[in-house]
């Protein structure tokens, strides 16, 4: 049986990360909590945004004293390796669509918080395709436009999971084609850039979202359902982390915000860590608000005196 923490409604979560939150900051002057053990091993999948975030998260916990320690692993490998103790944390836990995962793991995992809202997937499409629901993608006709294809990520993505569900729930004429966020970004580009259709295993925040025209079709049978992403750890994570476990609790990005971050990575060719260096340089209201009181000399920005 799962334990409570993992069957929390999204709501639920939403509530008792805030009242972390709110008791965390109230706390801010006080002692740092024990660091507990010194190293983290953390993990993050091949898409930008898994990449980009657990760069921000990687950098906010060497600031409170850790070593990190990172895996880069398939969505399902990452889920058993939390499970089996031999990752810590993972931060791009989309849920619904990885649902399945904790229903295999649950009783092993724990999710502390949310880490990116909102999350918005499913199936996407250039704003100017004339196709607004996956419903019109059962029409023989309006698939032959998208070459009978809906171009996916990697095989275990949640999203492909969800994929491979819209595609038997809806009836979809269309082969669901894995290939990696990469592979796909690339193809809508290249599609957009013709004006031409495509349908693709999309969410945002994604570079796709900041920099194109794009639109998600309607799902009535709600299979996607609404999306966002946790910070998920192993069992046992926090006694063995205290001061990790305060960060996470404050640890949540808006989509925006991840979307700015990507698209410096995108378009001004920076690295993920040189983007995230500049979005702390920028952010230092909002890092103080995650990291103040957990950071050995951390000085309190001025414009919050």
């Amino acid at each position: 049986m799962l334990r409570d923490s993992v069957r929390l409604t999204a709501s639920g979560l939403f509530a008792a990360a805030m009242g972390t939150f709110i008791l965390s900051s109230s706390s801010l002057a006080a002692e740092p909590l024990p660091l507990g053990k010194p190293e983290i091993v953390y993990a993050h999948a091949t898409w930008s945004s898994s990449r980009v975030l657990y760069e921000v998260g990687k950098q906010l916990l060497e600031k409170i004293g850790y070593k990190v320690n990172d895996k880069v692993l398939d969505t399902g490998i990452i889920y058993a390796s939390l499970a089996s103790g031999q990752v810590d944390l993972f931060s791009s836990s989309w849920l619904p669509g990885q649902q399945s995962y904790l229903n295999k793991y649950g009783d092993k995992i724990d999710l502390v918080s949310f880490s990116v809202v909102p999350v918005p997937g499913g199936l996407m499409v250039p704003s100017y395709v004339d196709v607004n629901s996956i419903e019109n993608l059962k029409d023989p006709q309006v698939a032959k436009q998208f070459d009978g294809k809906i171009i996916g990520i990697d095989a275990g993505a949640g999203i492909m999971l969800g994929t491979k569900k819209a595609v038997e729930q809806y009836g979809l004429p269309l082969q669901l084609v894995p290939s990696s966020d990469a592979a796909m970004s690339a193809a809508f580009k290249a599609a957009y850039e013709a004006h031409k259709p495509i349908v693709v295993t999309g969410w945002c925040p994604h570079i796709l979202c900041a920099v194109y025209g794009v639109k998600f079709l309607e799902d009535p049978k709600n299979i996607y359902g609404e999306a966002r992403d946790l910070n998920v750890v192993r069992s046992g994570f926090r006694t063995d982390f205290p001061r990790a476990t305060a960060l996470l609790s404050r640890f949540t990005l808006t989509d925006k915000q991840l979307s700015q971050l990507l698209v410096w990575v995108d378009t001004e060719h920076m690295t993920d860590a040189q983007a995230v260096e500049r979005f702390i340089k920028e952010n230092q209201d909002l890092v103080w608000y995650m990291i103040g009181g957990l950071a050995p000399n951390l000085s309190k920005p001025a414009s919050l005196n």
